[in-house]
């Protein structure tokens, strides 16, 4: 065997400084188009919520509500339930209150409205 020395050829720790730095310039720039993209996506959900649940309240108006004053639907895979008071102050009319509801029953988003009460001959509801 003879005296021959290997030479290992390694990076610097000034390069291993570097190439550290590229990696968590790129990783950060990720993370800011993950954040942006999670954020568009809740908007995008909540604003879908918000249309089903005023939608839903039209529909509800315009169909009477049957003497019922708490009911739940599904819409477009979003549960919601509405409850129906008299309005505070207001005589004629009704306060119609939407809410929709996550799978583990928290109200997540609201939607309160007043309508006019409906009236039939004679002036009596």
């Amino acid at each position: 065997m003879g005296d021959k020395m290997i030479r290992l050829k390694a990076s610097s720790l000034v390069e291993t400084l570097v190439s550290m730095v590229i990696i968590l310039i790129i990783f950060g720039i990720g993370m800011l188009i993950f954040v942006n993209l999670t954020k568009a996506s809740r908007s995008e959900t909540r604003k879908s919520t918000t249309e089903q649940m005023m939608l839903w309240s039209r529909q509800l108006e315009a169909n009477g509500f049957d003497g019922n004053t708490e009911g739940e639907s599904l819409q477009d895979s979003i549960k919601l339930g509405y409850q129906l008071r008299e309005a505070e102050r207001h005589p004629d009319r009704s306060r119609l209150a939407v809410y929709a509801i996550s799978e583990e029953g928290k109200v997540i988003d609201s939607l309160i409205r007043y309508i006019e009460n409906k009236t039939t001959v004679g002036g009596q509801q």
